[in-house]
């Protein structure tokens, strides 16, 4: 034991705790203050009537002000849902009447830009038809114009044996890969 100086500490210090409580189970405090009735019928207390009086009554206060509390809790997260869910509202009527005015604004830009077709159901049939001869040959012009631009760089020969070969196939993706080439 004279190597570990602290050992002899550290087994005292466990064994007065086991000591203290031995001697004390309630504590050092309640053991000095509890009252103790005397063999002569006198006993000891540590409070008048009057000091246990008010305790008491503090004590009924305090617990009075806790159950008030427990009850005032679920009205307030009641209040506070309610006042949650109104806004929630409010912000829900403000979004539809901003969607509102974005349908109106869009609506009264397509009442003032010219009409493109009647909405009675009615279609002019010879702006269609013109509107389509004029695009069929706005294709046809350009087609011809690559047909041309490869005609200047390829030799007839060449062309010519690539159309045979073309309509020789049967296989329409090959077919295809032929065309674009």
């Amino acid at each position: 034991m004279d190597d570990y100086p602290m050992y002899g500490m550290l087994v005292g210090f466990s064994l007065w705790g086991t000591l203290w409580r031995l001697l004390f189970p309630l504590g050092f405090w309640h053991a000095m203050t509890c009252r103790v009735d005397t063999r002569g019928g006198t006993s000891t207390k540590p409070y008048s009537k009057e000091e246990e009086e008010k305790m008491a009554a503090i004590l009924r206060e305090r617990k009075e002000k806790r159950e008030a509390k427990k009850k005032a809790l679920p009205e307030e997260q009641a209040a506070k849902l309610r006042k949650i869910e109104e806004e929630m509202a409010r912000e829900k009527e403000r979004i539809m009447k901003e969607e509102e005015a974005k349908l109106k604004e869009v609506d009264e830009e397509e009442e003032e830009g010219p009409p493109l077709q009647r909405r009675s159901g009615q279609h002019s049939g010879s702006k269609d038809e013109e509107m389509e001869k004029r695009i069929s040959k706005w294709v046809a012009n350009l087609s011809l114009g690559e047909e041309e631009e490869v005609a200047m760089y390829i030799p007839k020969d060449e062309q010519e044996a690539a159309m045979k070969k073309w309509e020789a196939e049967e296989d329409v993706l090959t077919r295809r890969a032929m065309e674009d080439e």
